[in-house]
């Protein structure tokens, strides 16, 4: 199962409407220009990790839903093993970058956490 730009940009275009947001609000919430949310809705740019990201911090959407369309379930209905087994082989480089982002990102949070107790 591949990513499709445009499809991924109508999810988080239809999460957008159905939370009754502009895309000038929903831009102000993930501190992007306009123009990138319409960029990304109309799938002529696609969604980097660090939107990923921000989207998931802010609304608690999963990469999973937004990039390929799967509905995350509950951990106990779901294990790891069943979700890396139902991975394609387009699917894991994806899933890879993303986890690593996010630990590199939770570092960076975590020292400026301790650097900023120090102050």
């Amino acid at each position: 199962m591949a990513n499709d730009r445009a499809e991924t940009g109508k999810r988080i275009r239809d999460f957008r409407i159905q939370n009754h947001m502009t895309q000038a609000q929903f831009a102000e919430n993930l501190d992007v220009s306009t123009n990138f949310i319409s960029e990304i809705e109309t799938g002529k740019k696609g969604v980097s990790l660090e939107m990923l990201h921000r989207l998931h911090q802010q609304y608690h959407l999963s990469a999973d839903y937004l990039l390929f369309g799967r509905e995350c379930t509950a951990p106990f209905e779901y294990t790891l093993s069943e979700f890396l087994s139902s991975l394609s082989a387009e699917d894991i480089p994806v899933v890879i970058e993303y986890l690593e982002a996010t630990l590199k990102l939770k570092k960076i949070e975590k020292k400026e956490t301790l650097r900023n107790r120090t102050l």
